[in-house]
């Protein structure tokens, strides 16, 4: 009997990432580190990488990122099978190496005599082996999501160097989308199939690698790419979850966001009586037509944290979700029911089109919920680190403060653009102005940079919309998107300008980078639509509209970045979201089978009518990095993006395909009704150091 205690960190942590323990005698000799993933044990020799794999068991043993207090292992056998990763014809005296000491030890304690316990045992975020092969090193890292192993090698054609032979498989097998399959006798290990770039001037380039098979139990990487000998190359593969989410009617998701721990959090509208809901959650019955849903999802989207309708007697839409830094949910969207339901205290009670709801962290109440206005819809949110909502839309009348931008309806106007900011408990209004000129329009996004500054996007058709002097665009050509930064008190325009061309021009998302620097998304019909010469596509695809992407200067005077995205059909975009590094992530759809794809990353073709589609492009919006189709045989469309903490791009949107590309093991795998919301996260990895990186995961 074993038991194994870590010592306790602070209370707001209690979780550790997979790591690598040191081997100080509580283990065989022969390993230098050892880690464990569920039902597995991974020993780490000099010359090869052992891992143990058993049979699962019915009591539930905590995973090895959560604090073992003690954990105990059972005394019932299991059977096993173990499985060898060797480095042939390496270099010898070879040895693992700990990277990053972790807080805390482990405890190992073994019997009676105390001359066999262990203590203060160090762990370890990363192992490197340096020099398995000359100029090959073997980076490891860990997380929930597997083990990670990172090929570090100084040219690329040094690729041709490794050499990997599994022992204690029955057979290894490449499968057609170039994953590994390594068949053992409790099932099988998948690797997903890799992917290399060469990063040339900062941008990524893509390079073809596969898997090759030598002999029947020998594996090694190609590159059937072109590539410069003298660059850097970087191969990494994905992983993803991507499920359905719906009941027997219509589901459709239309906004996402992410929490740090990974976890999805997506608003949406569902016509389905049988809608999954959690129990306990705020409201577990369909009240009308059409009711909002609010789901937040695990992290590796296998099952729901919680899920819950929101809605009246009549019908809702949700279209808009933020999230604050206690994990408490902000929608907004369209309400035509009386009874939506309103918290005491709340800023109105009264019934209005517009509704504006926080949900607790849990899902099973309301914080607060107010209508706002007389009719009109919410299209977005966003909250600050104080925990104050910002709500962008359509209005009618809008109830605006004393000394906000524009506070009076001057002309009947069919729509007419917000921004209101609201208190911290939903009770009051910090400010609320109208935005809009002598024609119809209405915000569409809203972003706020590192100061709490609101930046809106939008449509009009008024020509007097107001723009500021020195904007990048002060004359109306048509219907036109029109980008706006308020003042920090909503009292006047940092800047606002037009972005259009001759004909009818669409705004869907905004989102700030650290320099203020406002990236807008959407879709345009005009073949003069403003893009930068050195931008990824400089002309119009065809069809019906393309999507754009454009990267406006912090001051609203100039473009840094303008790009069409189309092939010769109809191209839309509806979300975008940053990274650290300023590459833009988009999300729309096409019906264009020759929409712009990087195949050599991730080869798709249109599978149906449309196909969601991701992109992400250079931060200069020159370079297309990764784009490619998502969906199956019917409709898709996706419609929110967001960034993990540790990257990892999540997408969120509708599908009616049967065939959508649902991963193993995710919440919903199949098609409930004629419509369903869909949610998918997908894992890639930007490097900067100039190496060549081959990566994969166990």
């Amino acid at each position: 009997m074993q038991n194994i205690m870590a010592d306790p960190l602070p209370s707001n942590k209690n979780k550790l990432p997979l790591s690598f323990v040191a081997n100080n005698g509580q283990e065989d000799s022969r390993a230098h580190f050892t880690s464990s993933l569920k039902n597995q044990r991974i020993f780490f020799s000099s010359d090869r990488i052992t891992l143990v794999e058993l049979e699962p068991i019915e009591e539930s043993i905590p995973e090895p990122d959560d604090f073992p207090s003690p954990i105990t292992e059972p005394d019932e056998p299991r059977n096993g099978v173990a499985l060898e990763l060797s480095f042939t014809n390496a270099n010898t005296s070879l040895a693992p190496q700990g990277i990053s000491q972790l807080p805390g030890h482990h405890h190992f304690y073994r019997g009676n005599d105390s001359t066999k316990w262990n203590n203060g045992v160090p762990h370890f975020k990363e192992l490197r082996y340096p020099g398995i092969w000359d100029g090959v090193d073997l980076e490891i890292s860990g997380s929930k999501d597997g083990m990670k192993m990172n090929w570090v090698l100084d040219k690329p054609d040094q690729v041709s160097s490794i050499r990997l032979h599994w022992s204690g498989a029955d057979s290894l097998e490449i499968d057609s989308t170039g994953n590994l399959l390594v068949h053992h006798a409790l099932g099988t290990l998948t690797d997903l199939a890799p992917i290399a770039y060469q990063e040339i001037e900062g941008e990524r380039k893509p390079v073809d690698c596969v898997y090759r098979l030598y002999g029947s139990f020998d594996l090694g990487f190609e590159l059937i790419g072109k590539y410069l000998e003298n660059l850097p190359l970087i191969i990494d593969p994905i992983l993803a979850y991507a499920t359905y989410l719906g009941g027997s009617l219509t589901d459709q998701c239309r906004g996402i966001a992410v929490d740090p721990q990974g976890c999805a959090h997506v608003v949406g509208d569902t016509t389905s009586i049988n809608f999954p809901v959690t129990p306990g959650a705020f409201q577990t019955t369909n009240a009308g037509g059409s009711d909002v849903f609010v789901t937040k999802f695990s992290s590796d989207g296998s099952s729901l944290i919680y899920s819950t309708y929101l809605g009246g007697s009549g019908s809702e839409i949700g279209y808009a979700i933020a999230l604050d830094t206690q994990g408490c949910s902000y929608v907004t969207g369209q309400t035509n029911s009386a009874n939506f339901p309103i918290t005491p205290g709340a800023f109105q009670t009264t019934a209005g089109g517009i509704f504006v709801t926080k949900l607790a962290a849990d899902g099973e109440s309301l914080i607060y919920s107010t209508f706002l206005g007389t009719s009109g819809t919410g299209f977005g949110i966003a909250v600050d680190s104080e925990g104050c909502s910002y709500v962008t839309g359509q209005g009618g009348t809008i109830p605006t403060t004393p000394g906000a931008f524009q506070t009076t309806l001057t002309a009947p106007v069919g729509a007419v653009g917000f921004i209101t900011k609201f208190s911290n408990d939903g009770s009051d209004l910090i400010y609320s102005t109208y935005l809009y000129g002598n024609g119809n329009g209405y915000c569409t996004g809203i972003a706020l940079d590192a100061y709490d500054y609101a930046y809106v996007t939008g449509i009009t058709n008024a020509t007097n919309f107001p723009v500021t002097p020195g904007a990048f665009q002060t004359t109306l050509t048509s219907n036109a998107v029109t980008v706006t930064k308020l003042a920090i008190d909503g009292s006047s325009l940092a800047y606002s300008t037009f972005l259009s061309g001759n004909a009818s021009d669409v705004a869907r998302s905004i989102a700030v980078d650290s320099q203020g620097c406002a990236y807008v998304t959407g879709r345009t019909a005009s073949a003069d639509f403003p893009v930068t010469p050195n931008g990824f596509q400089t002309t119009y695809g065809g069809g019906s509209d393309d999507v754009f992407l454009t990267k406006l200067s912090p001051g609203g005077n100039s473009l840094i970045g303008s790009t069409f995205l189309g092939g010769d059909l109809h191209d839309d975009g509806f979300g975008v979201a940053l990274d650290e590094y300023g590459h833009a992530y988009v999300t729309g759809h096409t019906f264009s089978p020759n929409f712009p794809t990087t195949p050599n990353v991730i080869s798709s073709a249109l599978e149906g009518t449309s196909d969601a589609i991701i992109c992400i492009l250079s931060s200069d919006l020159t370079n297309l990095i990764v784009s490619y189709y998502l969906g199956g045989g019917g409709g898709d469309t996706g419609q929110g993006i967001s960034l993990g903490s540790d990257g990892a791009v999540y997408t969120a949107g509708s599908t009616s395909s049967a065939d959508f590309p649902v991963t193993s093991g995710a919440y919903q795998a199949t098609l409930n009704g004629t419509s369903d919301a869909y949610v998918t996260r997908t894992a890639f990895a930007f490097y900067r150091q100039a190496s060549v990186d081959v990566t994969g995961y166990l």
